[in-house]
């Protein structure tokens, strides 16, 4: 397709670069490149440099994610188990409030409202563990509830760990933040590695685990998402909507009572003779 006029470029061209790359490249990214080709392309026909698009219809590889399997409770409990004392209330308190890691990272003693049972995410951790930042997105900013079992593990954690001057509740033997990296390789991994977790699992896997407990108990796929801090609900719906429950029973109840409203399945009657 290179050196050549927009004009002069091919669907068929276009299919045919796009079918190669598939072969070598993620669905992804080819996914991707096509949206590029597609901006470039769209642009030229506005201006009406070309009649027409000729990526308009592409034939591109799908591109399905596996679908989550959510960590138990016992796989989590595992898990706290087996990270180092100092980080240990770490895995519950990210499990029960659904924090990303860099909200955990951040925690400050005047974001918990032990009185109200709620807990205020204002702040992410950037990755060098050096400064506290306002999250990207507005809905990141929230404040979630604070169970029990997060409560008790947060009052025995500050009772054994004083939090630093500034409040931060998570830091290290010399009194630093953080670094994700760090806490990633150095506690969380051999920790996984040690309960005998599936490999691959991360820290956003309890962020997961979080989601399903709420899904499971009934909890609309709305305040899901608001706990999360999502911008909206499609994606807790693209992402958990395989875990909500019950949904083959509602299913068979919905198509049980249309019918049971009728007078039965209607056969078709034979011909006569």
């Amino acid at each position: 397709i290179g050196g050549k006029r927009l004009s002069a470029v091919r669907a068929s061209e276009i299919q045919a670069w796009v079918t190669d790359r598939a072969k070598v490249l993620s669905p992804t990214t080819v996914r991707l490149l096509a949206q590029t080709l597609r901006s470039v392309f769209n642009a030229a026909v506005q201006d009406r440099l070309i009649a027409s698009s000729p990526v308009a219809r592409l034939s591109l590889p799908r591109s399905e994610k596996a679908r989550i399997v959510p960590l138990t409770v016992a796989q989590v409990q595992a898990l706290a188990d087996a990270m180092p004392d100092r980080c240990r209330a770490m895995i519950i308190i990210q499990d029960g409030l659904g924090l990303r890691i860099a909200e955990l990272l951040a925690l400050r003693l005047e974001d918990v409202d032990f009185l109200r049972r709620t807990v205020r995410v204002e702040w992410q951790l950037t990755q060098d563990g050096k400064h506290r930042v306002s999250p990207k997105a507005p809905r990141s900013r929230r404040t979630v509830p604070l169970p029990t079992v997060v409560a008790e593990t947060l009052a025995a954690h500050i009772s054994e760990f004083s939090p630093a001057e500034d409040g931060s509740l998570f830091t290290t033997t010399s009194g630093n933040l953080y670094r994700q990296e760090h806490f990633g390789a150095r506690a969380f991994k051999p920790a996984a590695k040690s309960a005998g977790l599936p490999a691959g699992v991360t820290s956003h896997d309890l962020r997961h685990h979080y989601a399903s407990v709420l899904l499971a108990a009934g909890e609309s796929v709305v305040a899901v998402a608001e706990r999360l801090g999502h911008e909206n609900a499609t994606l807790v719906l693209k992402t958990y909507g395989h875990l909500m429950p019950g949904s083959e029973d509602r299913t068979r109840r919905a198509i049980d009572t249309a019918w049971s409203t009728s007078d039965g399945p209607q056969t078709a009657q034979a011909p006569s003779r």
